[in-house]
């Protein structure tokens, strides 16, 4: 498996879970490297993960609480086939 690294250019950063570039933020530079360590160091797959979930039954507010980064069992049980 090969090792994950934090990517930033431009402005922007990478996110492997949702294979995109995003707008560089502080708050997302932290998910991008739990992310990393997830993967590299704890042996997590990006398949059993994913971000920015709304969380349903939230007594936070409005009910629109969203957890950041969210890890199933399994890709299976994610739903990811």
């Amino acid at each position: 498996m090969r090792k994950l690294e934090l990517k930033e250019e431009n402005g922007k950063i990478f996110s492997h879970i949702r294979n995109s570039w995003f707008v560089f933020t502080p708050e997302e530079k932290v998910r991008q490297k739990c992310v990393c360590t997830l993967v590299n160091h704890y042996g997590y797959s990006l398949e059993q993960m994913a971000e920015e979930i709304q969380v349903s039954n939230s007594s936070r507010g409005q009910g629109k609480a969203r957890a950041d980064i969210v890890i199933w069992k399994n890709k299976e049980e994610k739903g990811g086939g």
